[in-house]
């Protein structure tokens, strides 16, 4: 998912404390999607409440939210509204590749080939939307729906100064102008390796837009040519081109001439694809502040509607508790 900008990214290893008192506006769907991947049984399926209801966002959702909280960050979840019309045939081949992956799940011989096709068929539905979105209102989170793709909505509030970072996995963001990029804001400092059942050791880093630029020679404009020939969610990229070969074309051409010279794999006019890029659809939002955190209904949303260890719940909250006098967290 996501352009592949690997092998010219330049990240700065930090700590969550690093960020304490920053706004963070966080790609909700990457985030929830990453979710419903890792957080699941042995066998593959996810977690579920009494009710059969899938609860592995809402794992997710709630443990990260709480050490974010806990270190000072203020998170800001913004939410994807109506794809552009150039992602129609990336949504395609994704539901396609779920479908096929439930099918062959249903065919596996053993566990471990079952557990790798389920965790490739997760999607991410109303019910899934609206949990996590009930979930972050009880604990006092900003939500913020945006009018087509929530990383750029992210990045955008970021290049404004509104939010100080972008919190997503993919390099996008950098492509809708974030200027700075966090990435690997896990609970431990360890990841689950969706469909091989491992984990690994990671770090949160910074990647920093105008580092980036400097060190390779870019700009936004250029970044995004890189992305075109590589390939993004909008446009399947130029067959043969990476992103060492993208950075020579960019840095020795003009963008009208990349433009017109390539096919970049779409049915749709590049230079339109490259402008939503520049200005995607976005909206102008105020800084967010913690809302007041209400225990009673965080406990009865997640212990007695979800079926989440109650005393594991409390005692997490009770890690909060502790920072009530902090100007951050209202209970």
């Amino acid at each position: 998912m996501g352009v592949n900008l690997r092998g010219i990214i330049s990240a700065k290893e930090i700590s969550v404390k690093d960020l304490s008192g920053k706004v963070i506006a966080i790609d909700a769907f990457n985030w929830i999607y990453q979710f419903l991947t890792t957080i699941r049984l042995a066998d593959g399926s996810p977690l579920t409440d009494k009710n059969g209801e899938v609860t592995s966002h809402i794992n997710g959702l709630f443990y990260r939210s709480i050490m974010l909280l806990s270190n000072g960050v203020i998170p800001w979840f913004i939410f994807d509204g109506e794809a552009p019309k150039f992602k129609k045939m990336t949504l395609l081949e994704r539901a396609k590749a779920k479908e096929e992956a439930i099918q062959m799940a249903e065919m596996a011989k053993t566990e471990a080939e079952k557990s790798s096709f389920l965790r490739r068929s997760v999607r991410i539905d109303d019910y899934v939307i609206q949990s996590s979105k009930e979930l972050l209102h009880i604990l006092g989170i900003t939500t913020l729906q945006a009018p087509a793709e929530g990383e750029a909505e992210a990045a955008y509030l970021n290049a404004k100064g509104v939010a100080n970072y972008v919190a997503s996995q993919d390099y996008d963001s950098l492509l809708f102008g974030a200027s700075k990029v966090v990435r690997n804001l896990n609970v431990s400092e360890r990841k689950k390796v969706a469909n091989k059942g491992i984990t690994t050791q990671v770090k949160p880093e910074l990647i920093d837009a105008n580092e980036l630029f400097r060190d390779n020679g870019l700009d936004r404009s250029k970044l995004i040519l890189m992305g075109l020939l590589i390939g993004t969610d909008y446009n399947s990229g130029v067959k043969g081109i990476g992103p060492k070969r993208a950075l020579d074309i960019v840095r020795g051409n003009s963008k009208e001439d990349i433009l017109s010279k390539y096919d970049f794999g779409t049915e749709y006019d590049i230079k339109e694809i490259y402008e939503y890029f520049m200005h995607p659809d976005v909206v102008d939002s105020v800084k967010p502040r913690m809302g007041r955190i209400d225990k009673e209904k965080l406990i009865e949303f997640m212990s007695e509607r979800h079926s989440f260890d109650k005393d594991r719940v409390i005692k997490s909250i009770d890690r909060l508790v502790k920072l009530g006098d902090n100007n951050l967290l209202n209970f």
